[in-house]
């Protein structure tokens, strides 16, 4: 199961989920700051082995009984996925790719709305239920081994409706 998701822009946390309320989880996110910014200083070294365009940057370093994936969109907004090890031995790099392209979609539609104030915190129920299933299907997939689909997530104009007030 994912222990924590957190969303960075440069070094300013702008949404944090954790499955308990340890400080460690904090620790441990800006410890990965500087791993994941040197490995995006890597991927934009000209000659570089990667792929310019892969931003999951995979596997960003174990400790005790976690391990911390870290992925970068174009515009640099960093996601940090921690997860238990016993979890993370069943899940494949496909699987934990497939995990940050939805949170990074979900991230998109979130920011899309014109009235969201950029780099503040993430208010978005649409994002939330994302992280929700995203958390709940890595604890599922590790039990029945099953991939992780992407489904495509609903545009913000086709989950609203609006309606004329009444006074």
């Amino acid at each position: 199961m994912a222990c924590c998701i957190a969303v960075l822009i440069k070094e300013n946390l702008i949404y944090l989920r954790r499955s308990t309320e340890e400080l460690k989880f904090l620790f441990l996110i800006h410890a990965s700051i500087d791993i994941l910014d040197d490995k995006v200083n890597q991927l934009t070294k000209p000659g570089g082995d990667r792929d310019p365009r892969d931003f999951y940057l995979g596997l960003l370093y174990p400790v005790e009984e976690y391990k911390i994936y870290g992925y970068v969109s174009p515009t640099r907004v960093k996601f940090i996925l921690i997860f238990e090890h016993s979890t993370s031995i069943s899940l494949k790099d496909s699987d934990i790719k497939l995990l940050f392209q939805r949170l990074h979609q979900a991230y998109i539609d979130c920011i899309s709305n014109p009235f969201y104030e950029p780099n503040t915190h993430l208010k978005s129920k649409h994002f939330e239920q994302v992280v929700s299933s995203l958390m709940v299907q890595t604890d599922s997939m590790t039990s029945s081994s099953v991939t992780l689909p992407i489904s495509p997530t609903p545009s913000p104009s086709t989950s609203v409706a609006i309606t004329p007030a009444t006074s």
